[in-house]
């Protein structure tokens, strides 16, 4: 299974594929390669994001458990 990267690289390479496709002399199918690339680093980016904000819920559940629970002790 490959190494899952992190937010940071994945979105310094989203950069990096944004900044050629904006290159003058980029090719066809060069482009149409660099926003497939672009699309597939925005799904991780996105995938991540949910990941944390899945974590963070679950965080905040358990808080307010927590809290809940000393309040009834």
């Amino acid at each position: 299974m490959a190494k899952t990267e992190d937010y940071q690289t994945l979105s310094a390479d989203l950069d990096g594929v944004l900044a050629a496709l904006q290159r003058p002399d980029l090719q066809v199918d060069e482009a149409t390669t660099l926003y497939e690339r672009g699309l597939k680093l925005i799904s991780q980016l996105e995938a991540h994001v949910r990941n944390a904000q899945n974590k963070l819920t679950k965080i905040r559940l358990q808080t307010d458990a927590s809290d809940t629970s000393s309040e009834e002790s």
